[in-house]
């Protein structure tokens, strides 16, 4: 089978869109089927063989962070000769009905007599443009081949506006890159406590209020460090809320491979994003064995689903953030428990399940009858600076 991945958001942008994209097509490659990922130039970077690019990606600021669409001339045109030169059976675009790709690929793809699946990632309280064009918007979605969404919040934010029926495929992980490196849970007590934010740096993610919460932290653990790894427009900002916390945050700037090191070195996960359709950071949190702290958000609480993994807080609470890490460092059999409970659910969204519950609605779509995956080759290749193992 060859399928062509559409993506307005990919590396090395980080993201739950980038990390679903790269994941699925690896593992698709890996069974013996042909997953080309279609996105825009970000400026330079080391691509993986199956990649390719046209016009230029933009940043736009909206639903409280960064966002991309994609400009350039003909487009479309653009989008109807790779469908073609590529033989594809089917286009698989990320980012459903979202400008630019989610409206320019799928009529491209019909251009050239080639079904279209869409999978919608987002999750928003009210969307103006949805509203304002919701006729035409929805005859586009009713021409799709099939309609998958990574979360039960995200349709029901998009159920507010369309109607589809609905294939709900949540984001995987990665279980073979993301591991535990062997730290234990009593060396918050013996060697200081370790905390770590993860995440582009926006103000949907929720920084300040880590921050805020640090001081009440510091005051009973002094030698408590705040790892903050990631990068963004707001880093500057939150760079400057944090020097009066002098040596106790730690900002590290992007990461990629290196990702699996800071999870698992970390005692506890501050996850305190305000707006998620899902949570690709928990689940790569959990892979590592890494107990967390998590906003009460819709998109978590599909994820965490009253698990034992990690403890749900109302966000923008810095002294309701205090409260629970300071009970958790001082709980190492708790915070134990809570990384076994979180390797237990993150192999429940290993890449090779989820990827076979893609590749059923492919088969769906086309009318073939289900395969059994065949790996081709051992391990996986990939861009450097993404996941390889």
């Amino acid at each position: 089978m060859r399928i062509a991945l559409v993506a307005e958001d990919y590396y090395p942008q980080l993201g739950g869109v980038p990390e679903h994209v790269h994941n699925l097509a690896l593992q698709l490659n890996s069974w013996g089927h042909t997953a080309t990922v279609v996105s825009s130039h970000m400026g330079t970077y080391p691509d993986a063989a199956f990649v390719r690019r046209l016009g230029t990606s933009r940043v736009i600021y909206s639903n409280g962070g960064v966002s991309r669409i994609t400009t350039g001339w003909g487009l479309r045109r653009q989008l109807e000769a790779v469908f073609r030169e590529g033989r594809y059976d089917l286009v698989h675009v990320h980012g459903g009905l979202a400008p630019t790709f989610g409206l320019a690929a799928p009529l491209a793809a019909w251009q050239v007599g080639i079904p279209v699946v869409a999978t919608f990632h987002s999750w928003f309280a009210r969307s103006l443009g949805c509203r304002v064009f919701r006729r035409p918007l929805q005859r586009i979605l009713d021409r799709h081949a099939a309609t998958i969404a990574v979360s039960e919040p995200v349709v029901a934010a998009n159920s507010r506006y369309f109607r589809a029926h609905w294939d709900i495929i949540p984001n995987g992980v990665d279980v073979e890159f993301f591991q535990p490196n062997g730290r234990r849970p009593t060396d918050a007590l013996t060697h200081g406590p370790r905390l770590l934010f993860l995440g582009r740096i926006e103000p949907r993610n929720g920084l300040g209020t880590a921050l805020a919460a640090l001081p009440r932290i510091l005051a009973r653990h002094p030698n408590a460090v705040l790892t903050v790894a990631g990068d963004g427009p707001w880093r500057g900002y939150y760079e400057r809320r944090a020097r009066a916390l002098g040596d106790s945050v730690r900002f590290v700037g992007q990461v990629f491979e290196e990702r699996p090191e800071y999870y698992a070195a970390a005692d506890l996960y501050l996850c305190p994003t305000t707006i998620a359709s899902f949570g690709v950071t928990l689940l790569e949190a959990m892979a590592c064995g890494t107990p967390m702290i998590v906003s009460d958000n819709l998109g978590f609480r599909s994820v965490i689903d009253g698990g034992a993994e990690a403890v749900m807080v109302p966000k923008d609470d810095p002294a309701a953030w205090a409260g629970t890490a300071l009970e958790l460092i001082a709980d190492p059999e708790r915070r134990r428990a809570m990384g076994e409970a979180g390797r237990a659910k993150a192999a429940r969204f290993a890449w090779p399940r989820i990827a076979r519950r893609e590749l059923a609605v492919y088969e769906r779509v086309l009318g073939a009858p289900p395969s059994e995956p065949r790996y081709v080759r051992a391990g996986r290749t990939c861009a450097i600076g993404s996941p390889s193992r």
